[in-house]
């Protein structure tokens, strides 16, 4: 392990191989780091709260958590976790591997989210949100969770997989956005999204099925489903799926 010397360090901690800790960052009680996961400056990890169901953070190998990031103790991260800075993620969340979390993301308490989840800057996932693999959100995409706020009366949303959320949406309580939907930049959500389909507006409305779009460079192309066109970043043996699925060879 590199630590630098001002980084505080609990004793009940378990490090992996190759852990490095940046400048003035906190390790609480309870965390657990896989091999080759990198602390960057500033990072407070495994903040302790009451609210936590377990006493540990397992933190998956070959993580790169940048710096100024907050991770309360309870939660549960995969492999290959990447982070922007000053991002926060509250206890009793479950993230699959190879999630990355842009600057300024944050993850509320009581989350599942599934592997190779992209989101861009100044994402928020409320409470209780639930959200597949392969889904992508970008920036200032928010996830509500309260219909009458301030109230208990929590409803999470759920994202299916292979979604995308553009700039800016913003999902009401409760709502269920299926399996390949596409959400246009700046809709406002408020009913369920059907698998497949193409939602735009204020409130968002069902415009067209997805795979009726074209690529505007090639319009020969169709945009969606998205993994039949775009796989950089993901891993040969899930891309090798995409392909046989497809019919891509």
């Amino acid at each position: 392990m590199m630590a630098h010397k001002t980084a505080i360090i609990s004793q009940n901690v378990e490090i992996g191989e190759n852990v490095e800790i940046g400048p003035y960052s906190i390790i609480h009680e309870g965390v657990v780091l896989g091999d080759n996961v990198v602390i960057g400056a500033y990072c407070e990890v495994g903040v302790p709260t009451p609210l936590s169901k377990s006493k540990k953070l397992k933190i998956g190998n070959s993580s790169f958590i940048r710096s100024h990031s907050v991770l309360y103790i309870g939660s549960e991260i995969g492999s290959n976790f990447v982070t922007g800075h000053h991002i926060c993620v509250r206890e009793n969340s479950v993230i699959g591997k190879g999630v990355q979390i842009g600057s300024r993301g944050d993850i509320q308490g009581d989350c599942e989210i599934g592997d190779y989840v992209k989101m861009h800057a100044d994402v928020h996932i409320g409470k209780m949100s639930k959200i597949g693999s392969f889904v992508w959100m970008f920036p200032e995409v928010l996830l509500t969770n309260d219909p009458i706020p301030p109230s208990e009366l929590l409803k999470g949303v759920v994202v299916e997989d292979f979604s995308v959320l553009a700039a800016k949406v913003t999902v009401l309580p409760g709502i269920h956005i299926g399996k390949d939907a596409f959400i246009s930049v700046g809709s406002i959500v408020k009913n369920d999204v059907p698998s497949g389909k193409l939602v735009d507006g204020y409130p968002a409305k069902v415009i067209c099925d997805v795979n009726i779009i074209r690529m505007p460079d090639n319009p020969k192309i169709k945009a969606y489903p998205w993994r039949k066109r775009f796989a950089r970043g993901y891993p040969e043996n899930i891309v090798s799926k995409w392909v046989e699925e497809f019919d891509l060879k």
